[in-house]
């Protein structure tokens, strides 16, 4: 099949030959790999050939790299430069690029007996590499044209039917293999609707051909419907005779590619390399048969042999797919900046270390850091969720104590509204809303929130209350995150996405799309759960969603939905435990969920602790971890989840660390080195506040409280129970309806409304308007206009104004003619609609 990206790539690659060999120097060589062990002839190896500038770019020297075998009669170098095993013996590969030179040991040991294709390892990735099993085309949930294949080779078993045996063998002609409906289809030599996919003579149509040539064995086990009684057994050959593949038994087990990370400049390329290992040691190199997507093709493009192709500055993913599994290389594009003076890498806090040592790999300056005023009002928002008050400013600003910043974290930390922050955020996560439970409920789960952050709960003990609630509110609060759950797939769902930062809804139905997740981890998760159910409270009769948590101990485990067979509770992941009859499986689950060998919930945690400090997580979104996104700083978040893990989960503690960072405490004003930079925290990405933030500062600034119709008098907006509060401005704003377990629900972004709101809404003209209100005190209690508009200044936006605003402010004053009421409130109104208040900068 011709593919014109290919050739446009390749005609890249070969303008680029000259200034890449005037860009490599004389310094040795990177080769990948070093050794080669080759065990089937069919199965040649790649070798990928790098150098670095002295600026630490890397040099794609694959294609114009000469490779020469010492000994061809053990192993040649075909036509396109790939390692080709030729008889039993050893040797050695030079390889000469750029000046410079390089060797691969190589291996070559064949079986006594020739191999014989596999469906499994062959066939199948031809078929996904050939795009036949996605969901437009054969992969849809009802086959195309009369013939289904699993979505991206999720049930080989069932794939090897369809290919050999259904419609009495249609697809398949063993007597002239090249004459196979599985062949001349995709070849086009057959009318087929999916147009012509494959090359006749290439590597993909070589495999087929020799699959039916050796009489289409099987590798596969087929999975005999659970009404039969049979277990499973395996597939026989059309023919009635079994013919066994040497590649039966042999099961996959990684995928790796190379390089790991690579620094490109615009309109340079990097051929990757994809090497899958099987359970018998293994390694083969499976580029030719991955399939290959950039995360951001605006950054990096992709063809399908590997080779990448960089458009603009930027960073971004290439992931590779072999056999239901992926492998995820990093690419950087810059250009490179002789002129570059790197920042001392800070060794008194773990989060500026790695974030440093990645903004000196980007050739990025950071910004420096905030002022005090700035750093303050920034750490109060995020901390308690509102703007410090001119006294609590004022006395900040003029203390000379070098660690006061260190100081009043620990301050925040005791305050009460640092509770109503946290319980605010663990109260939408956890769904806690009357439109599902019953309003005792809804307050007493709220009361046990706010108590486990006012005594600062280990976070791994806090999760493990939440998941092994039972019976009704009243005896044990953390039931209501059962009692929320329309059902048991709801519940595991929202535990995964929420504690493991892993969404499952697509393994439901079919293998996830962009991770190796099947429908054995979705239902082998399922199953930790389908215990509890839930029954109306017999001791609040007549009351709204009053439920009680119920175990089920001798509950069934659910079906496998392809095999019918019971599918055993299965970590994400990872094993499957055996857990004794009548017990409580979640019990279980969540003793693995919170353990420090858990590779998801410790991660998944910081990372959401992170981003509520940040625009953004270190993989972002926070609730979609998974190998095809990976992290925009993969140290910094190790790192941080090492330290959380060993400090037994202590939130306070991590937030912190990240509070007192150089990287949390930079100003918003970039640099021109790193104006460009929105992810790698190299200054503070304004965002704006959140909803009940908003409100509560608004509040705070014009002393006019706002009533909560259906709440306690006296109630801020961070400490409403749920959102079934009716409020205008809340709503308008984004404060989520908590019917999602989704960081996403929440809106923190602007709108037009949102600014007409501002403009001329009641809740800012009201309150400017107040006769009691924070304006017309001030206007009473400051009879200088200029004491009067830093009073102003400082109520509203936190800082004193410049000598440029209060000149400005002056004359705006003097322009009232005597109505300084009226002057005041319009300058308020100003202020209030300024992004230095709608947004923490």
């Amino acid at each position: 099949m011709i593919n014109l990206r290919s050739i446009a790539h390749s005609a890249v690659a070969v303008l680029c030959l000259a200034s890449v060999a005037a860009a490599a120097t004389s310094a040795s060589l990177e080769i990948s790999p070093v050794a080669v062990k080759l065990t089937h002839l069919g199965r040649p190896h790649s070798v990928i050939v790098t150098s670095r500038t002295p600026l630490g770019q890397t040099i794609d020297l694959t294609r114009e790299a000469k490779l020469t075998s010492a000994n061809p009669k053990v192993a040649r170098i075909s036509a396109d430069g790939w390692i080709e095993p030729v008889a039993d013996g050893t040797t050695v590969v030079t390889v000469e690029a750029a000046g410079a030179r390089g060797t691969v040991k190589v291996e070559v040991k064949l079986p006594a007996k020739p191999a014989l294709p596999s469906f499994r390892h062959d066939v199948m990735p031809v078929l996904s590499k050939a795009g036949c099993n996605m969901g437009a085309c054969h992969g849809y949930s009802l086959g195309k044209n009369g013939f289904k294949l699993s979505l991206r080779g999720a049930d080989p078993d069932a794939d090897f039917l369809a290919v050999t045996d259904e419609f009495f063998e249609r697809r398949i002609n063993r007597h002239n293999p090249p004459a196979s409906l599985l062949l001349t289809k995709p070849l086009g030599d057959v009318p087929h609707k999916g147009g012509v996919r494959l090359e006749r003579g290439g590597l993909q149509y070589r495999l087929l051909e020799d699959w039916i040539a050796a009489g289409t064995p099987a590798d596969v086990v087929a999975a005999v419907p659970a009404a039969t009684g049979n277990v499973a057994a395996a597939v026989p050959a059309a023919t009635g005779t079994p013919v066994e593949s040497a590649a039966a038994g042999t099961e996959f087990v990684s995928l790796e590619i190379y390089p790991h990370k690579s620094v490109i400049k615009p309109a340079g390329n990097q051929q990757l390399q994809v090497i899958a290992t099987y359970a018998d040691g293994t390694r083969r190199d499976v580029t030719r048969l991955a399939v290959f997507t950039a995360e951001a093709e605006q950054i990096c493009s992709v063809n399908e042999e590997g080779l990448v192709y960089a458009s603009q500055l930027g960073e971004t993913a290439v992931s590779a797919r072999f056999e239901r599994t992926f492998a995820t290389a990093e690419f950087i594009v810059l250009n490179a900046k002789p002129t570059f003076r790197p920042t001392p890498v800070p060794t008194d806090n773990l989060v500026d270390r790695h974030v440093v040592a990645k903004l000196n790999a980007l050739n990025i300056e950071p910004s420096p850091a905030a002022d005090d005023a700035m750093f303050l009002r920034r750490v109060y928002v995020d901390l308690i969720g509102v703007q410090p008050t001119p006294a609590e400013l004022n006395a900040f600003v003029a203390e000379a104590d070098p660690k006061k910043r260190e100081r009043v974290i620990d301050v925040l930390f005791a305050r009460p509204e640092f509770v109503d922050q946290w319980s605010l955020k663990w109260g939408d996560l956890l769904q806690n809303t009357r439109t599902r439970l019953s309003e005792p409920a809804v307050f007493a789960f709220r009361e046990w929130i706010r108590s486990s952050v006012a005594t600062n709960m280990p976070l791994d003990e806090f999760v493990r209350q939440v998941l092994t609630g039972q019976g009704g509110a009243a005896e044990t609060p953390t039931s209501a995150f059962y009692a929320v759950s329309q059902d048991t797939h709801d519940t595991m769902q929202r535990t995964t996405q929420v504690f493991c930062g892993v969404r499952m809804l697509c393994a439901k139905c079919h293998a996830h799309p962009f991770e190796n997740w099947t429908q054995a981890d979705y239902f082998g998760l399922y199953n930790f759960f389908n215990q509890v159910t839930t029954k109306p409270d017999p001791r609040l009769p007549g009351v709204i969603n009053a439920k009680a948590v119920l175990v089920n101990y001798s509950a069934r485990l659910e079906p496998h939905p392809r095999t019918g067979r019971p599918q055993p509770p299965r970590y994400l992941g990872g094993d499957e435990p055996k857990l004794p009859a009548d017990t409580d499986r979640r019990d279980d689950y969540a003793r693995w969920l919170t353990s420090a060998q858990n590779p998801f919930f410790a991660r998944s945690m910081t990372n959401r602790v992170w981003s509520y400090f940040f625009h953004r997580g270190i993989i972002e979104p926070v609730d979609d971890l998974r190998s095809t996104n990976p992290p925009i700083n993969p140290e910094l978040l190790d790192a941080l989840t090492k330290d959380f893990i060993e400090h037994k989960f202590d939130v306070r503690r991590l937030m912190r660390v990240i509070v007192l960072s150089q990287t949390y405490q930079r100003t918003s004003v970039s640099n021109p080195s790193n104006a460009h930079d929105d992810a790698n925290f190299s200054h503070s990405i304004p965002r704006r506040l959140s909803a009940e933030s908003l409100l509560d500062s608004l509040v705070q600034a014009t002393g006019v409280p706002e009533a909560f119709s259906g709440a306690p008098a006296g109630f801020s907006a961070r400490q409403l129970p749920d959102a079934n509060v009716q409020n205008e401005f809340l709503k308008l704003f984004g404060k989520p309806q908590r019917m999602e377990a989704c960081e996403c629900e929440r809106d923190d972004g602007s709108n037009m409304l949102q600014a007409l709101h501002f403009i001329n809404g009641q809740s800012i003209l009201g309150r400017l308007t107040a006769p009691r209100g924070r304006v017309a005190t001030l206007v009473a209690e400051q009879k200088d206009d200029r004491a009067l508009v830093e009073q102003l200044y400082l109520w509203s936006v936190c800082r004193k104004p410049t000598l440029a605003e209060l000149k400005m402010a002056t004359e705006h004053f003097a322009a009232y003619e005597g109505k300084r009421l009226e002057a005041a409130q319009d300058f308020t109104w100003a202020l209030l609609n300024s992004r230095d208040f709608m947004l923490v900068h």
